[in-house]
């Protein structure tokens, strides 16, 4: 009896180490998991919110551009028309204003160049070429982090856009400039 009843409590301590391996084993994954997870939407959070900033900068720059077009373009225009008493001060006068346009709308275009959406993926953590790089992006989405380059073409965008649409003023007002002859030139 004393040989089964020793067996006994062998089989049981060494299920019961078993249990306290696997119990352990399965807490370390856990906490893994959960510390891994919890990375991610840190730094998913953190993507987000340099996103929201780029999209008020941009919301910015649009409401500049709009101010253009609605203040600046129809006096830029204005200005360009000839008129039969202009002399050279009033030439001059009228060039400056333009140029003083053009600054804006060059001013514009910087402030739309700072806002990258290379920023976006950079608060993620995230390396800027990520989303040219085949490996990279598809190690970006098995984390779970495809989205950050979903924000980042978002970002691309909008910011193309806003661009082109400000390079097509500083056209126009070049071609503004160019069309104000100086008196002399008139003759």
């Amino acid at each position: 009896m004393s040989s089964s009843n020793l067996s006994g409590r062998i089989s049981w301590v060494s299920i019961a180490a078993v249990g306290a391996v696997i119990v352990a084993g399965a807490g370390l994954y856990l906490t893994t998991y959960l510390q891994s997870n919890h990375d991610r939407v840190q730094r998913l959070r953190k993507a987000k919110q340099k996103y929201r900033h780029l999209l008020s900068e941009l919301s910015e720059c649009k409401g500049i551009l709009n101010y253009i077009d609605t203040e600046l373009f129809p006096r830029a225009h204005e200005l360009a028309k000839p008129s039969s008493e202009t002399d050279a001060r009033d030439v001059e006068a009228k060039r400056r204003e333009l140029l003083g346009i053009g600054e804006q709308i060059l001013r514009l275009m910087e402030k739309i160049d700072g806002v990258a959406p290379a920023l976006v993926m950079d608060a993620a953590g995230m390396e800027p070429w990520t989303e040219h790089d085949v490996d990279l992006k598809q190690d970006a989405e098995h984390k779970g982090l495809g989205q950050v380059l979903d924000l980042a073409g978002d970002i691309r965008a909008i910011r193309k856009s806003l661009i082109q649409k400000a390079e097509r003023r500083a056209k126009t007002i070049d071609t503004l400039k160019a069309s104000i002859k100086q008196p002399a030139d008139q003759i």
